[in-house]
């Protein structure tokens, strides 16, 4: 008996691409899905196309846009699935995507966290251009592994990784559960952006695993519904920014900081030095932003530090390794080139 999957979308206007997310749900090679969706107070259609053409679909409507972390935590609690699978609207799977993933969760009972290969979708045609095999945190800066690298078959090998991009993740129900904070699953506190980084950490320091298969392909529109409005793209990336500091006050590990407190003030200098120097003076609105959460988030990390199953030196592997290599290599030429001059 195949077990259940719940693939979950929060529709925030997102009519014009509503269609083709559902029909790839629909063309699944696996066959036991069911499909939620959380509208977050669309004024473009959303919510009548998706009454009138998808009936058999379970769709709330928020009379606010709640987002994205609310929304999510809303989904998982109205779904049934033993495996949830919380869906960008701007993705379109491969037939094959949900069983992949459900076969790559089923190997092994550790495995809390699944992600795919999810390629670029520009002016609505497939690309070979990788959007995300996974998320990375080297410096303690999320990233999406392989972003914008042309796929010439480098990220092919399944793989541990740190945790999975929140566009198309494939979540075990057993983990949701086991690491759910405050009744949520997604801090909401969040709003919206760095809500999988932190839950994918938190799953880490809960003894979880989060695993990439390169067979799982989908593909995704990244950043659809602030693309032409400059003003929402500047607060959104302050609020991806803030969250960033939030998800670290919770869930670091205090002998990781302590010892690479150097690497990491190295990342965090060049980090301001490009928006100065890319003249993105809102950025010091940041510390005033992060500052008002402060408390609550050491709240939180009380309790997720109370139940963390994993050393400082597992940890140490996801953050670190990446940045020392760059500074060898980056050392090794500049000596080179000195040699030479010489």
């Amino acid at each position: 008996m195949l077990k259940l999957v719940s693939v979950n979308i929060v529709n925030w206007n997102g009519l014009n691409f509503l269609s083709n997310c559902i029909e790839s749900i629909k063309l699944q090679t696996y066959k036991n899905i069911e499909i939620n969706i959380i509208d977050n107070n669309s004024t473009d259609g959303s919510v009548d196309f998706l009454s009138g053409k998808y009936p058999d679909i379970k769709l709330v409507k928020n009379m606010r846009n709640e987002g994205f972390s609310k929304a999510h935590n809303q989904a998982i609690m109205i779904s049934s699935g033993e495996y949830i699978l919380p869906l960008n609207f701007d993705i379109v799977l491969s037939p094959a995507f949900v069983e992949e993933m459900v076969k790559a969760i089923e190997s092994s009972p550790k495995i809390g966290i699944v992600s795919g290969k999810l390629y670029a979708l520009k002016n609505g045609g497939k690309t070979n251009i990788i959007d995300s095999t996974g998320i990375t945190m080297q410096g303690m800066f999320p990233a999406d592994r392989g972003q914008n690298e042309t796929d010439s078959g480098q990220y092919d090998k399944i793989e541990y990784v740190f945790g999975a991009s929140g566009a198309a993740p494939l979540f075990r129900r057993e983990m949701l559960e086991d690491i759910k904070l405050n009744k949520e699953y997604f801090d909401e506190d969040f709003y919206i952006y760095v809500e999988d980084v932190d839950i994918c950490w938190r799953a880490q320091l809960y003894g979880w695993k989060a695993l990439y298969t390169p067979s799982a392909i989908a593909y995704h529109s990244r950043g659809t519904t602030r693309e032409n409005d400059s003003e929402m793209k500047r607060d959104y990336l302050l609020i991806g920014y803030r969250n960033r500091y939030w998800t670290i006050i919770k869930n670091v590990i205090l002998l990781n900081l302590l010892k690479n407190i150097l690497l990491l003030l190295i990342v965090e200098l060049k980090f301001y030095l490009n928006r100065m120097l890319q003249r993105n003076y809102f950025i010091f609105k940041l510390p005033f932003m992060v500052l008002k959460g402060v408390p609550q988030m050491l709240r939180k990390r009380s309790i997720i530090q109370k139940k963390r199953k994993v050393s400082a030196a597992y940890m140490e592997n996801f953050f670190f390794d990446g940045v020392r290599r760059a500074i060898k290599e980056r050392f090794i030429k500049f000596i080179k080139r000195i040699s030479k001059g010489v």
